[in-house]
């Protein structure tokens, strides 16, 4: 019996047509097996090797076109651990770049705040220690859903605890798309002395998931800012969860030029 005829190997043009550079149409080619379920989330991607020789291309040409898919948020590349997929669909990602410590307190425009409640709570242990205060402390606490104009799904879960002497924040002309603490400053004059921020690697709470469009546990960055008068009495502190690959960060450092002496 007559052996069968061996299966033909993926084949690229060896000059793409138009302008698409090889590792493109090869990252396009990988993007669409990822969409197919070819390579479902949780699976690895080929070896590089094994992609040079199904694409008939260089390393160098299937480490671009890897990180191509990286960059879009599909993969994730570890070493020793080859390249994992990690997601089906490009994610929605929004990014804020700062430029200035008054950036970094605030989110940019085009972002605002979707009140879910406002009550007033007592601190219990847990709380009083994320929070900073004494267990028992009373605070009025506002919880929302930051959303983009832009984009679809939620940004992410915000908690805003503020003393609860400043609770009439809540009725203030464009609440939703103006900072609380700059409500506070202009409604009742209280100045931000200091501010502290925090952030650490988290997971989604089970409460807030499915506002969030995710998965209960999957992993999060959680950012906390405190504001301080100057009394130096703490006026509020917001709890920030963001969904991962949901929300980044971009911040520009320049090295200030001392005057020679």
């Amino acid at each position: 019996m007559a052996a069968p005829p061996a299966r033909p190997r993926a084949r690229l043009p060896s000059r793409p047509r138009g302008d698409t550079p090889r590792y493109q149409a090869i990252a396009e080619r990988l993007l669409g097996d990822i969409r197919s379920g070819r390579y479902p989330v949780g699976s690895l991607l080929p070896v590089e090797l094994e992609l040079c020789r199904r694409f008939r291309a260089s390393r160098y040409t299937v480490r671009e076109a890897l990180r191509v898919i990286t960059e879009r948020g599909l993969i994730s590349r570890r070493p020793g651990a080859g390249s994992v997929v990690v997601a089906a669909e490009q994610p929605s990602v929004f990014t804020q770049r700062l430029a200035s410590l008054a950036e970094l307190l605030s989110y940019p425009a085009g972002t605002y705040r979707e009140n879910v409640a406002a009550v007033e709570v007592v601190a219990d242990a847990r709380l009083a220690a994320l929070l900073k205060c004494a267990p028992g402390a009373r605070w009025f606490r506002i919880s929302a859903v930051r959303r983009s104009d832009a984009l679809d799904v939620p940004l992410c879960w915000t908690d805003i605890y503020i003393l609860p002497r400043y609770a009439d924040v809540v009725r203030s002309p464009r609440h939703e798309r103006t900072s609380v603490y700059e409500q506070i400053e202009r409604l009742h004059g209280e100045i931000i002395d200091r501010a502290q921020l925090e952030m650490f690697a988290s997971r989604v709470p089970r409460d807030i998931a499915r506002v969030l469009k995710v998965r209960t546990g999957s992993p999060a960055l959680t950012v906390v800012r405190r504001y301080t008068g100057l009394s130096g009495e703490v006026f509020e502190t917001t709890i920030t969860v963001h969904p991962e690959r949901r929300y980044t960060y971009s911040m520009e450092l320049n090295r200030e030029l001392r005057p020679p002496r």
